[in-house]
């Protein structure tokens, strides 16, 4: 009698686990039908007629036609944020938006918003917050005294005519000649500051 209660017990038992193999296998299954799902749609960037386009491929098409230029604007970001650390060179967020201020004015000029020139070049807010950011920071450790001098100015403004703003007076225009003619040399010196600091970085190529 004391041994078929036992044999009743496991065989409970066993039953017990059964359902229990059973109960897990099914949450398994479905964890991985919705695991397949998921990198399904995670390795696709889209589906044409059911058949999907790899993110793989898409990426490596990317790298094909503009890669290389994007790889190169993204390790200047990289050594310039870096230089900027090491030099405890800090932009705040006052000094950017003064600059973007800067830029309303020059846009609302011509008839356009901040949102507006962001949307069609495909940048937000906050890419355009990291790019001044960054030209502060490359400006600060690639410093250049320019004096322009009036032959400078003359010759800038007999060149691009054309190009300059209307309604202003002849002081205005020297001014803005002045500006130009300064940021122009500024970043040429910026250009071989950072070539000179990529040439002398250990960069790796994956």
């Amino acid at each position: 009698m004391k041994k078929e209660i036992e044999v009743k017990k496991v065989s409970k038992k066993v039953n017990k686990n059964k359902k229990m193999i059973i109960v897990h296998g099914s949450v398994l299954a479905v964890l991985l039908a919705f695991g397949i799902i998921g990198y399904v749609r995670f390795w696709n960037v889209a589906t044409v007629n059911g058949k999907g386009i790899s993110r793989v491929s898409y990426i490596k098409t990317l790298e094909q036609q503009g890669g290389k230029q994007i790889l190169s604007a993204m390790i200047d970001e990289t050594l310039i944020l870096n230089e900027g650390i090491k030099n405890n060179i800090n932009i705040d967020q006052k000094t950017i938006d003064e600059e973007i201020a800067k830029i309303e004015e020059q846009l609302k000029a011509q008839n356009q918003t901040l949102d507006a020139a962001l949307l069609s070049s495909g940048m937000t807010k906050a890419d355009l917050d990291r790019q001044i950011k960054i030209k502060k920071i490359e400006a600060a450790l690639s410093p250049i005294k320019i004096e322009v001098t009036q032959a400078q100015i003359d010759e800038f403004l007999k060149t691009n005519k054309a190009l300059l703003p209307t309604g202003k007076t002849k002081a205005e225009l020297e001014a803005l000649a002045k500006e130009q003619i300064a940021l122009e040399a500024n970043q040429t010196a910026a250009t071989t500051w950072l070539t000179n600091l990529k040439q002398s970085a250990k960069i790796v190529y994956k």
